[in-house]
C-alpha cells in the first residue's frame, strides 16, 4: 500500500532572510528571531503537533521555552530555521495560514511593534522582544476565532488596530 505523504507548508524559513538585502553587520542568527518569537507564542499557547515535538526530538527544548528556562530561539538549529505546517497543530495550521502569510499580518505586526529595527534584523532574540510582541499575536488570534477561523485574517487599518490593542493594554 503506498502512503501518501501530505504536503507541508513553508510558512518562513531562516535562510531566506540571509539572501538579498540582509544588513551585512548583522549575524545571520538575527534573520530567526521574528520566526522564534512566534514559534514561542505557538509553544505557550499549545499549538505544536504531538507527535512532530517527539518524532524531531525537541520535547526538551520545547520544554525549556515554554519555561523560559531557554531562550525563545532555542529551536532554531533544531529545525533549520523553519516554521512548517507538520509542526503544527491543525489549529495552529489554520492560524499560522491565516496570519503568518508573507507581508500580510504577522510581517506588518512586527513592523509595527519594532519599527526600523525589524527591517534591519536588529530586533533582540530574547523574552523582552517576546512579551512586547504575543499580546498583539493574541489579539490577532482572538479576532481571528471571532470572526469564525478564515482563511485569511481580517486586517483593519493600522492606526485603528494599534489603538485598539493599546486601549485594551491601559484599559
Amino acid at each position: 500500500m503506498n502512503k501518501e505523504t501530505p504536503e507541508v507548508t513553508e510558512y518562513d524559513v531562516w535562510r531566506w532572510h540571509l539572501q538579498g538585502k540582509f544588513p551585512k553587520n548583522q549575524a545571520p542568527e538575527q534573520g530567526y528571531v521574528h520566526i522564534a518569537m512566534f514559534v514561542a507564542w505557538l509553544i505557550e499557547r499549545d499549538l505544536l503537533d504531538e507527535k512532530w515535538v517527539v518524532r524531531s526530538g525537541v520535547k526538551r527544548a520545547v520544554g525549556a521555552i515554554a519555561d523560559r528556562t531557554e531562550s525563545p530561539c532555542a529551536l532554531r538549529d533544531m529545525t533549520n530555521g523553519r516554521l512548517t505546517s507538520d509542526m503544527l497543530s491543525l489549529e495552529g495550521q489554520a492560524f499560522a495560514g491565516a496570519y503568518y502569510a508573507p507581508e500580510y499580518g504577522y510581517a506588518r505586526d512586527w513592523r509595527n511593534a519594532f519599527g526600523r529595527r525589524a527591517d534591519r534584523y536588529d530586533v533582540p532574540g530574547e523574552w523582552a522582544t517576546f512579551d512586547r510582541i504575543a499580546p498583539m499575536i493574541d489579539r490577532r488570534y482572538e479576532v481571528w476565532v471571532r470572526a469564525g477561523r478564515p482563511e485569511l485574517l481580517p486586517m483593519p487599518g493600522l492606526v485603528p488596530s494599534f489603538l485598539e490593542f493599546w486601549r485594551a493594554k491601559l484599559g
